[in-house]
C-alpha cells in the first residue's frame, strides 16, 4: 500500500503518544529501584540470639528522599540518596517470625512494596558442584521432597549463574516458599542444613536460603581482585584480567565474585556455608590456607555486620590425581586457634563419606548437612560441649613419653574408636588391614602405626627405632579407616609435631605467676572516650576485630584525640567452668581474654568487657547473678579496666544495686592489689529522687535510658532523657545516654555532626558505636573534631542542659558552662525545615548587654563579637555549636 500523508489529528495524537512515552520514560529513570535480592516472600535476618541488624539499600535519584516504611508496625525511615544517587537504611531490631509489608518510596515514580517478608536466619551457601548438588540427586530425595510443603518457614533464592569483569550491583533470582515443587532444584547441602537447624534448634523460625554456587570453579573465581593479591598465587591471571573486560570463564579470577557475590554484599546473614576445593586440589595446603583464609576475610571486612559465621565442608573422599588431603588440611588450618587469624570458623568433616564408586559428588549430602548444623549450633549459636557434640575428635597435642611412646590427646574424644569409611575397599582398604595413624622422623617417610585407646588420647607405639617428631592420620585421598568418637563423628586429618620428652619436661617447670598488669590509674575527671562494640557489630565480635580496633585507635588518630577504651559487648561469654568461672567462647576469642587485654594494654589503650546483674545477658549468655565477687576477681586477673554491668533476663538479686555494691567490693579489693582502678558502668537509674541520691556512690556511669538507635527520632528521645538527669552528674560519675551512632547507616553527616555536638555538651561519655577499622575520614574528622572533643574533657565538670523552652519541632538553645568561664553553646534544630534560632546572655548566665566572642566549634573559626544575643540560621536536624566567651 502507498504511504499516506499524517492528517492533522493523526500528528496531534503521535504527538501526544510521544509526550506520554517520555513522561513514562522520564518516571521510569526517577523511581526507586530495589536489588533483586530484595523481593516477596524473603527472610532478613533477626537480631536475637545473637543475630545483628538488617539493611535495605537500593538507588534513587541524586538527593532523592526515599521513605521505608513497615506494616504492621509504625516504623518508618527517611533518607536521601547520595550524589550516586545510591541510598541505604538499616531497620530496627525485629524479633524472630515476625511478618511484614515493607514498602519503599520515593519523591516521584511508583512505590515499591515487598509482601510476605518474615524475619528468622539466613545463610549464605556457596562453592563449587558439591554445593550446587541439587535436592532430587540425593540419597533420600523422594521422602525429603515429599515433605517439603511441612516446611514453608524455609524461603529459597537461586542466584543466577552469571560472570562479569567487574563488579555488578545486581544479580537475577526470586524468592520463592519452599515445597515439593521448588526444592528439588536447590543445593541439597544448604537445604539440608536448614532442614536439620529446624529440627535441632529453631523450629518453625523463618529461615532464608541463599545459593549462589557455581559447579568446577576455583576459589580464585570467588575471590576479590584485593583478596587475590595477599596470596601471590594468580598475579599473572589478575594482571590479564585487568587488562581485559572479556571473562572466558567461570574460573577467571574474580568473575564469580563480582557477578554473584559483590551483589549480595550487605545482607544480613547468620552465617555462610562453603563447599569447595575439588578444583584447588593442584594447589597445596599453603596456598588453599592463604586463600581460603584470605577469602573469608575479604568477604566479612566488606559485608559490613562484622565477623559472621563461617562453616566449611572438608572434601569428602575420592580417586584423584591431584592432593586432596592438601586441601582438607587447609580446611581444618583456618579453624580458631591461638594467636591465628582467623575466628568463628567451623569445619564439618566428611572424611567417612566417600562414595564407593569414587565419584567426586557423595550422595549422602543428608548427613553432610547434619554435620553443618552441628557446627553452625556451636559455632553461631555458642551452644558448647557437650551440649552438643558438633565434632569428631579434634587434635590437642602429641607428645613423647619417656618410654619413647607418643601420646595423642584429643578434645571431644569420648568413646574414641577406629571405624571403617564409606567405600573403604576403594583404597588401602578398611580398619582390618589399614593403619590410619602414620609417624616419621622427617616429615618424608612415613611408617604405619598401631594405636591404642586410653581416655581421651591414643597411644601410638614406638618401634622403628627412630625419633618420632611427627604423626599424622589420614592423609589419602581416599582414607579406609577413621577415628571417630561416640556421636560416630570422625576426626578430621592432621599432620602435626610431637614434642619430645625433653621438650616437655621444660614446658613442666612451674611459672613464677605474674601479678595482673598494671595499666595506670583511671582519669574520670572527664567522661570515657573509647569505642563499644554492639552498635555495628552486635554478636559477629571476636578478638581480630578486637586487635585491629585497638590498631585503629593509633593509626586513626582516636588516641592522640583521647579515646582509650576498646570494650567488647553482649556474646563474648559462653559458660562456667566447674568451679564457676566465666568461660569465653573458644570460636570468637580463641587466646583468651588476658591475651587480648595485653594487646590492647600494648597500644597504650584500656580493655573493656560486659556483663549483666541478672542470670543471663541480654543475649542470653551467662551473667553475674550470684558470681559478682567471682567475676570481679576473674576481671581483675584479667586486667580488665572497663565493666559495663547491664540488667536483662532470668533470676536476679531482690534490689537493683545488690549486684553493683558487690562488684564495687570486688573492684576496690583490686584497686588494692594492683592499684588499678576498674570503671564501672551500670544501667540504668532515670529517677533523680531514687537511684540518682545515690548512684554515684556505686558507679562511675550510669544509663539513663533505652538502647539508642542510628535515627534521629531516638537520638532526640535519649537525649531528652539524659537531661532529665543532669543535677546527678559530677566529676568522676556521669549520665550515660548510649554510646554514639556517629558513621553507622541511618544517620546523614548533618545528623551525625549534631548527635556528638549535643553528646558533648551533655558531659557524655564519647564511646564509638561504628565501624572504627573501616571508617572514612569524614566519620574520623568528626570523632576526633578538637575543639569539640575539648568540650568533653573540660574539668569543670557540669553536664550541660537546654536552656531554652522545649520545642521538639523547631529550635532550641543548649548550653554547657566551662573552667574558663564560657559557655558551649547548641543551637538545636529538631524541625524539618531551616530555622533561625537565638541564645541569649539571659539564658547563657551571661550579663546582659556585655559583648563575648564567638567561636564556631566545627569550623575553629572566630566568627563576632556579640553583644546580648547570638543568632544563627540552623538547617533542619543540624546542631550550630559555638563557644562564647564574656569580654
Amino acid at each position: 500500500a502507498s504511504k499516506q500523508p499524517s492528517s492533522p489529528d493523526t500528528m496531534k495524537v503521535l504527538v501526544v503518544l510521544a509526550g506520554l512515552l517520555l513522561a513514562a520514560s522520564h518516571v521510569s529513570q526517577c523511581a526507586v529501584h530495589l536489588p533483586k535480592i530484595f523481593g516477596d516472600n524473603m527472610v532478613m535476618q533477626t537480631n536475637n540470639e545473637y543475630g545483628a541488624r538488617s539493611f535495605i539499600w537500593g538507588t534513587a535519584n541524586p538527593g532523592e528522599k526515599v521513605t521505608v516504611s513497615r506494616k504492621p508496625g509504625s516504623d518508618e525511615y527517611i533518607v536521601n540518596a547520595d550524589k550516586q544517587g545510591k541510598w541505604k537504611v538499616m531497620l530496627n531490631p525485629t524479633g524472630v517470625g515476625q511478618k511484614h509489608d515493607i514498602t519503599v518510596a520515593g519523591e516521584s515514580g511508583p512505590a515499591i512494596t515487598l509482601a510476605d517478608v518474615l524475619w528468622g536466619n539466613v545463610l549464605l551457601c556457596s562453592g563449587q558442584s558439591n554445593m550446587q548438588i541439587p535436592v532430587s540427586y540425593i540419597l533420600n530425595a523422594t521422602a525429603t521432597i515429599a515433605e517439603a510443603d511441612k516446611y514453608s518457614n524455609i524461603r529459597l533464592f537461586q542466584v543466577a549463574m552469571e560472570t562479569s569483569a567487574t563488579p555488578k550491583d545486581d544479580l537475577n533470582g526470586t524468592w520463592k516458599i519452599n515445597s515439593a515443587k521448588t526444592v528439588p532444584p536447590f543445593s541439597a547441602v544448604c537445604y539440608m542444613t536448614a532442614l536439620w537447624m529446624s529440627r535441632f534448634h529453631w523450629g518453625d523460625t523463618p529461615i532464608g536460603l541463599i545459593q549462589s554456587d557455581w559447579g568446577g570453579t576455583p576459589i580464585q573465581a570467588w575471590m576479590s581482585p584485593e583478596a587475590l593479591k595477599q596470596c601471590g598465587e594468580f598475579e599473572e591471571d589478575i594482571q590479564v584480567q585487568e587488562k581485559s573486560d572479556d571473562v572466558t570463564g567461570p574460573g577467571t579470577p574474580s568473575c564469580l565474585y563480582n557477578a554473584m557475590i559483590n551483589p549480595l554484599i550487605g545482607m544480613t546473614v547468620r552465617a555462610a556455608l562453603w563447599y569447595q576445593g575439588e578444583a584447588n586440589v593442584g594447589q597445596g595446603r599453603d596456598a588453599y590456607v592463604c586463600n581460603l583464609g584470605t577469602m573469608i576475610q575479604s568477604w566479612r571486612d566488606v559485608w559490613g555486620i562484622g565477623d559472621f559465621t563461617w562453616l566449611n565442608v572438608q572434601l569428602a573422599p575420592y580417586k584423584s590425581t591431584g592432593y586432596v588431603s592438601g586441601v582438607r588440611l587447609a580446611e581444618t588450618d583456618v579453624r580458631p586457634h591461638s594467636g591465628g587469624p582467623i575466628d568463628i570458623v567451623g569445619t564439618a568433616v566428611i572424611i567417612d563419606l566417600g562414595d564407593p564408586s569414587g565419584i567426586i559428588h557423595p550422595h549422602n549430602k543428608t548427613e553432610v548437612g547434619r554435620r553443618m548444623a552441628l557446627q553452625l549450633l556451636h559455632n553461631a549459636l555458642a551452644v558448647q560441649y557437650p551440649n552438643v557434640t558438633f565434632s569428631g575428635p579434634e587434635f590437642k597435642s602429641a607428645v613423647e613419653e619417656s618410654s619413647g611412646n607418643i601420646v595423642i590427646s584429643f578434645d571431644y574424644a569420648e568413646g574414641m574408636y577406629m571405624g571403617d569409611t564409606h567405600g573403604c575397599d576403594m583404597n588401602e582398604g578398611c580398619c582390618g588391614n589399614y593403619s590410619a595413624f602414620e609417624v616419621s622422623a622427617d616429615n618424608e617417610t612415613w611408617i604405619k602405626a598401631e594405636a591404642k585407646f586410653a581416655a581421651g588420647s591414643v597411644q601410638i607405639q614406638q618401634s622403628s627405632g627412630k625419633t618420632v617428631k611427627y604423626v599424622r592420620l589420614d592423609i589419602s585421598n581416599f582414607p579406609g579407616c577413621a577415628l571417630y568418637n561416640s556421636a560416630q563423628l570422625p576426626a578430621a586429618p592432621f599432620i602435626k609435631e610431637v614434642t619430645s620428652w625433653q621438650e616437655r619436661l621444660e614446658r613442666e617447670v612451674p611459672l613464677v605467676m605474674e601479678r595482673p598488669m598494671l595499666t595506670g590509674s583511671q582519669d574520670l575527671s572527664t567522661p570515657p572516650m573509647g569505642f563499644n562494640s554492639w552498635n555495628f557489630y552486635h554478636c559477629n565480635i571476636d578478638e581480630r576485630i578486637v586487635m585491629k580496633t585497638a590498631d585503629a585507635f593509633v593509626s586513626k588518630g582516636l588516641a592522640a584525640a583521647g579515646y582509650q577504651y576498646v570494650n567488647i559487648d553482649d556474646c563474648w561469654q559462653v559458660e562456667r567452668a566447674a568451679d564457676g568461672t566465666i568461660v569465653a567462647d573458644p570460636v570468637r576469642f580463641p587466646s583468651g581474654m588476658k591475651a587480648l587485654a595485653d594487646y590492647v594494654h600494648s597500644k597504650g589503650l584500656k580493655f573493656g568487657l560486659y556483663t549483666a546483674q541478672a542470670e543471663f545477658t541480654c543475649q542470653k549468655r551467662p551473667g553475674a547473678w550470684q558470681h559478682e565477687l567471682q567475676d570481679a576477681a576473674t576481671y581483675c586477673e584479667w586486667g580488665i579496666d572497663y565493666l559495663k554491668i547491664d540488667g536483662c533476663g532470668g533470676r536476679r538479686n531482690p534490689h537493683t544495686n545488690d549486684s553493683w555494691i558487690l562488684f564495687k567490693q570486688g573492684f576496690d579489693k583490686c584497686k588494692q592489689q594492683t592499684g588499678r582502678q576498674i570503671v564501672m558502668s551500670v544501667e540504668s537509674c532515670h529517677d533523680v529522687s531514687g537511684c540518682g541520691a545515690w548512684i554515684p556512690s556505686l558507679a562511675n556511669l550510669w544509663r539513663t535510658c533505652g538502647d539508642i538507635q542510628a535515627n534521629w527520632k531516638s537520638i532526640m528521645s535519649n537525649l531528652d532523657r539524659n537531661n532529665g538527669m543532669a543535677s546527678v552528674a559530677k566529676v568522676g560519675h556521669y549520665n550515660d545516654p548510649d554510646m554514639l551512632q556517629v558513621g553507622d547507616t541511618g544517620l546523614s553527616i548533618t545528623e551525625a555532626k549534631a548527635h556528638f555536638s549535643m553528646w558533648n555538651i551533655a558531659m557524655a561519655p564519647l564511646l564509638a558505636g561504628n565501624d572504627v577499622i573501616g571508617m572514612d575520614n569524614e566519620t574520623v574528622s568528626i570523632l576526633t573534631s578538637p575543639e569539640v572533643v575539648a568540650i568533653n574533657k573540660d574539668t569543670l565538670g557540669k553536664q550541660g542542659t537546654r536552656v531554652s523552652a522545649a520545642n521538639t519541632t523547631g529550635g532550641e538553645v543548649w548550653a554547657r558552662q566551662l573552667s574558663d568561664h564560657s559557655v558551649a553553646v547548641g543551637l538545636l534544630n529538631r524541625g524539618d525545615a531551616t530555622t533561625t534560632i537565638t541564645a541569649t546572655w539571659d539564658m547563657l548566665n551571661i550579663t546582659a548587654g556585655s559583648k563575648a566572642a564567638v567561636r564556631d566549634l566545627w569550623a575553629q573559626k572566630d566568627l563576632s563579637v556579640a553583644s546580648g544575643q547570638f543568632s544563627s540560621a540552623v538547617q533542619s536536624h543540624e546542631v550550630v555549636l559555638v563557644k562564647i566567651t564574656p569580654q
